[in-house]
């Protein structure tokens, strides 16, 4: 049965655009890595995979399947979505860049669907960057992660930083204080209209504790690495945050947040000795 969630993602595809050419679709990813400070490597993208087959749970229009199949030594990829409309861009691209077709399969699933098609330990490798936050039943699909790996199988999942810039910073004091909107909403649901839009289903935050015991529980020991940035966060720092660490109007939390940010030589944010972006990314590996 369809869900909000799948109907929101088969409009709402990231990157929707078809790309023209297979040397404009490598600039797109380039243009993300920088976009994205500290991504490629949290997200372990250089990693080379020899001969293993991976499965990209939620993988939009290619780009990370794109990416392990030019750059990696990977045997297939697998990828899921639940966007008609994504897997067909994803499916253009590779067709772009001359991909052996027998090296990767593309499958719809759906939102309510958490029974992945793919048999006991059938994948070496998952990686799932930016979709369970927007899932119904997160722990389910956890769990179906591990079910896909066999013992010595690990993963690499990207979910929303609650700790972050992105949310103490541009969510609690940009957005709601200084530019007063989401009136009578909670930093929580705020945070849920201002990261994939105001429609967005489902769009969930996790302090690193909260992911972890998630994935305990659906049997995996789960490394919290950081959370990789964003230009938009930086920039977000450069114009409010010396204002936001001393203005009352913001609730004493995110002061709290802002303050006890420590920078890398790089002038990257800092919080308790992990990176405070928004790209929170978690190492798994099956317990």
């Amino acid at each position: 049965m369809p869900t909000t969630v799948d109907a929101y993602w088969g409009e709402h595809t990231v990157n929707s655009k078809p790309f023209a050419s297979a040397e404009e679709s490598e600039r797109y990813l380039e243009w993300r890595a920088n976009e994205y400070p500290l991504f490629r490597d949290f997200m372990r993208l250089d990693d080379q995979h020899d001969n293993e087959c991976l499965l990209d749970y939620g993988c939009g229009p290619g780009d990370d399947v794109v990416w392990f199949l030019m750059y990696s030594r990977v045997r297939k990829v697998v990828g899921i979505d639940v966007s008609q409309k994504a897997l067909g861009l994803a499916s253009h691209r590779l067709t772009l860049h001359g991909v052996d077709p027998a090296r990767v399969e593309l499958i719809r699933s759906g939102d309510s669907l958490t029974r992945l098609p793919i048999p006991d330990g059938g994948v070496d490798y998952v990686h799932c960057g930016g979709v369970l936050h927007h899932t119904s039943d997160p722990v389910a699909l956890l769990r179906e992660f591990r079910r896909v790996l066999p013992p010595t199988g690990r993963g690499c999942v990207m979910v929303y930083n609650r700790n972050s810039l992105w949310f103490h910073l541009y969510t609690a004091y940009i957005r709601m204080v200084v530019q007063g909107d989401f009136d009578g909403l909670t930093v929580e649901a705020a945070f849920a209209r201002n990261t994939d839009g105001e429609a967005c289903p489902i769009a969930r935050c996790y302090r690193p504790e909260e992911f972890v015991a998630m994935a305990e529980t659906a049997g995996f020991v789960a490394e919290f690495v950081g959370g990789y940035l964003s230009r938009h966060e930086l920039a977000c720092w450069a114009t409010h945050g010396r204002a936001a660490q001393g203005d009352q109007r913001l609730g004493p939390v995110h002061r709290e947040f802002l303050t006890d940010l420590t920078w890398d030589e790089r002038g990257y944010p800092m919080y308790r000795g992990k990176y405070a972006g928004i790209g929170g990314v978690y190492r798994l590996t099956r317990s």
